[in-house]
């Protein structure tokens, strides 16, 4: 041992023994402990200079030595359970710190918290809650641990009877292609399920020392394939922390720490994929991060709302929720999200389920089972937050469970955990999620964008509407490279499709999502025509009573997507046509056909559009595109479509 370690060790053992002879009025014995041998006194008080330097390994180790020779050493038991409970063995804490009180009740002041947090942690809630009111009625102790107490008592009260409706839970590990050594953390998945996104910190993933990095894996044939790093435009030598990817998979919002030109220790990162190919990571700007800390982001699947974690100045705890809007191009000033969401303690890792009215996030405030718990919110009739409902054990537990993700399907969920019989450190799991947490079931629109003509690959403009409100519920683009896209639908509605691109002619597609027997899902190929003389477009969301000529309220969103095409090609003229089916007389339907068509050019007519770029044409049931002989070829053959007369 160096010189200067002698003298450090020999100036601690002098404080310790000065204190305990101030204490005694004399040098320490044995019998002031209560115990007969002079060499158990020894390893005690090696132990505490051991527990001076931190080393509660060697400290323990000394403890231990103390009780074997003396069992019934109440300050060697408090010691050796207090540096188990510090080091989180609280399993095996707790034999220790249940003999010091046994031996001596009223020594040790702290005794009753530490065996209150104990047994809290070890699940024991009821005994815990014994232990926690004791220490609180007693008033006596570190005024930090009775602060901590009398918050940890109301989880213990909570626990103690919710532990009691617990549900069936079997998290299924997501296998060493996803799992690893190291902790993964923070799942989330695009809409149809074939891409997972989490954050990983395993060894070989940045060069150095590990740091937190961004991982991607497919879910082909029902098995995830291997993770793969996203790569260095992305991932840096610095941390990327908790991360989330938009539901078409081609923007990921991610925590990054401490990176040059940020505002503050971890900032918010956009970036988005055209192909296989991540763009230059760009910071969200002042209106989303501060000099303080930012992290868990969230995009809700409208594209419209982000939320996420901070621990700004003026909010409600250590760290609260904010959510800022969609903003042109940017984002509006970061707002709180209040009671009843956030608390006086911590709220983190948003989660607003594709329903966009069932909102989960983690809390270590709101009353649960453990450190952190997940918790869930429903949306109300007047739009605000109904009082947060806790998902219940075993999903939460003592430990810190948070970085839920719940499928469309509102029955597939996925989390992170510490629990035994991983591969190490934080594992992901899939589970199935209770009926009473459960969102509403939601569904998803896949599809690619190509030439009718040539076959190729379109970046395009998809917006699905909401034809009763009016609402733009979604709107996404197709990758340019593959013409692919992909978006979350919630049900109960009727969605109106309109894709656009650049130099062709729009197409439109009903989707029809009220009381659907069973999930279901949409995969559309969607061919634009040339914007040329000559072409024609089916308006598939032109609604008439039968047998009239009135126009239903729910065509407005239809005939406003004409005018504005309309506008966009102001030297555009088109005849509008009306078709029907054979049911009638040729005469009937002939004129049914004309007037249909009068009245949509009616319409733009009175929007804006000048008359002459306009004709309107009946055909009748002299052009139809299928059969008439079931209701749904009839169907098909009763619609109203524009052909191009003139481009220019």
């Amino acid at each position: 041992m160096h010189l200067a370690t002698r003298l450090r060790h020999f100036g601690l053992c002098f404080i310790l023994l000065s204190v305990f002879q101030l204490s005694f009025g004399q040098k320490p014995k044995p019998a002031d402990f209560g115990i007969k041998s002079k060499k158990a006194l020894k390893y005690y008080f090696e132990g505490l200079q051991y527990d001076q330097y931190r080393d509660r390994g060697k400290a323990m180790a000394a403890y231990e030595e103390a009780l074997l020779i003396e069992p019934e050493f109440a300050d060697a038991h408090y010691r050796l359970g207090s540096d188990l409970y510090v080091l989180k063995s609280y399993e095996d804490a707790l034999p220790h710190l249940e003999k010091a009180l046994d031996l001596s009740p009223d020594k040790f002041p702290n005794a009753n918290f530490l065996l209150g947090e104990a047994n809290f942690f070890n699940e024991n809630y009821e005994t815990s809650l014994k232990f926690l009111q004791e220490f609180v009625n007693r008033g006596k102790g570190r005024r930090q641990d009775l602060e901590i107490a009398e918050s940890r008592l109301r989880h213990a009260i909570y626990s103690a009877f919710a532990i009691k409706d617990s549900f069936d839970f079997s998290p299924q590990n997501l296998g060493p292609k996803v799992n690893s050594i190291g902790n993964e953390t923070h799942p989330f998945l695009t809409a149809d399920g074939s891409t997972l996104l989490f954050t990983g910190k395993r060894p070989g993933s940045t060069p150095g020392r590990p740091n937190e990095d961004l991982f991607l894996c497919e879910y082909v044939d029902e098995d995830f394939e291997e993770a793969k790093n996203v790569g260095k435009v992305i991932n840096d030598r610095l941390n990327q922390g908790a991360a989330s990817i938009t539901q078409d998979g081609r923007t990921v919002i991610f925590t990054s720490c401490n990176k040059e030109g940020g505002f503050g220790s971890c900032d918010l990162y956009m970036s988005t994929r055209e192909g296989n190919k991540w763009s230059e990571p760009v910071n969200l700007g002042p209106n989303v991060n501060t000099k303080f800390w930012e992290s868990y982001p969230m995009l809700s699947d409208d594209g419209q709302t982000l939320f996420f974690a901070s621990r700004r100045i003026n909010g409600m705890g250590n760290s609260d929720i904010w959510y800022c809007t969609k903003d042109g191009d940017g984002w509006s000033p970061a707002k709180n999200m209040g009671a009843p969401i956030n608390s006086p303690g911590e709220e983190a890792a948003p989660f607003l389920h594709a329903d966009g009215e069932s909102f989960y996030f983690a809390s270590t405030y709101h009353p649960g089972f453990g450190n952190s718990d997940i918790f869930v919110s429903f949306k109300q009739e007047d739009g605000s937050w109904a009082e947060p409902k806790n998902l219940g054990y075993p999903l939460n537990s003592s430990g810190e469970d948070q970085g839920l993700y719940i499928a469309v399907n509102g029955k597939r969920a996925f989390f992170s955990s510490t629990r035994e019989g991983g591969y190490g450190g934080a594992d992901l799991y899939e589970f199935e999620l209770p009926e009473s947490a459960r969102p509403k079931i939601a569904t998803f629109l896949r599809g690619k964008v190509q030439d009718s003509l040539t076959s190729k690959s379109l970046a395009a403009s998809i917006r699905l509407i909401d034809v009763e409100s009016g609402d733009t519920v979604r709107q996404v683009s197709s990758d340019k490279i593959s013409g692919q896209f992909l978006a979350s639908l919630p049900l109960e509605r009727q969605y109106a499709a309109y894709v656009e691109a650049k130099g062709y002619l729009f197409k439109t597609q009903t989707f029809f999502l009220k009381n659907l027997e069973e999930e279901a899902y949409f995969d559309i190929l969607v061919e634009l025509v040339p914007l040329r003389a000559g072409k024609q477009v089916v308006l598939n969301n032109i609604f008439f009573a039968s047998g009239s000529f009135q126009l239903e309220k729910t065509s407005d969103v239809e005939l406003n997507f004409l005018y504005n095409f309309m506008k966009k090609y102001p030297r555009l003229r088109i005849e509008i046509q009306g078709h029907t089916d054979n049911v009638g007389s040729p005469q009937s339907n002939l004129t049914l056909s004309q007037n249909r068509a009068e009245a949509v050019r009616s319409y733009l007519i009175k929007m804006g559009i000048k008359p002459a770029r306009i004709v309107a044409k009946g055909y009748g049931e002299t052009q139809p595109v299928a059969g008439n002989i079931t209701d749904e070829d009839r169907a098909r053959n009763r619609r109203t479509e524009f052909k191009i007369l003139t481009v220019k």
